[in-house]
């Protein structure tokens, strides 16, 4: 999945964290398997900015958050056993991403570093204590399930492809005289 122009425009926004080079890694750290950290968190901005404006939250530091949530540099496909002494990513990324935030200068209010670091709910053991957790969390998980589902159709492809044992079987219709119809007139 890459960003629509919508998003861009979104990320434009707020160059202050986007066109930061450290945070411009994320464009080089997998997400759900058909995407990029970077884009995933500008999605997950963008959703949660448009929810705390409707649920008067303020909308900047909805975008904050959801921009700096996986602030992250950890492809957990391949490093997640060789870290933190083996914990699990979904359990010590939020940590790395206040603390990733904070080195890169970006200030962080105390509710802004409760939502990020609640935003794996139900998977860790933080849960949200604020409305902006909750848009965070939610916005997440929403963008997650898109992302994830977002190359299921290739997937089944193949799956199917596999089950004809490697062929491509096409369906064949053979060509029937409907003639017989006109008899019943």
């Amino acid at each position: 999945m890459v960003l629509d122009d919508n998003a861009i425009q979104f990320a434009e926004q707020y160059k202050n964290i986007t066109a930061n080079q450290t945070y411009a890694k994320l464009k080089s750290v997998p997400r759900h398997g058909s995407t990029n950290t970077y884009d995933h968190s500008v999605r997950v901005a963008r959703m949660a900015y448009s929810m705390a404006k409707i649920l008067g939250v303020d909308p900047d530091s909805a975008a904050r958050v959801g921009l700096l949530h996986d602030f992250c540099l950890v492809d957990y496909h391949k490093d997640d056993k060789d870290i933190h002494g083996g914990r699990w990513y979904c359990f010590y990324h939020p940590e790395d991403a206040v603390i990733n935030s904070e080195k890169e200068g970006y200030y962080l209010s105390y509710k802004e570093k409760c939502a990020i670091w609640s935003h794996m709910f139900p998977l860790a053991t933080s849960i949200p204590t604020s409305r902006l957790g909750y848009i965070l969390t939610i916005s997440d998980k929403v963008v997650a399930t898109q992302e994830s589902f977002a190359n299921a159709s290739e997937f089944f492809d193949r799956f199917k492809f596999l089950l004809n044992g490697g062929h491509i079987r096409t369906a064949r219709v053979k060509n029937r005289n409907h003639n017989h119809m006109a008899e019943f007139k």
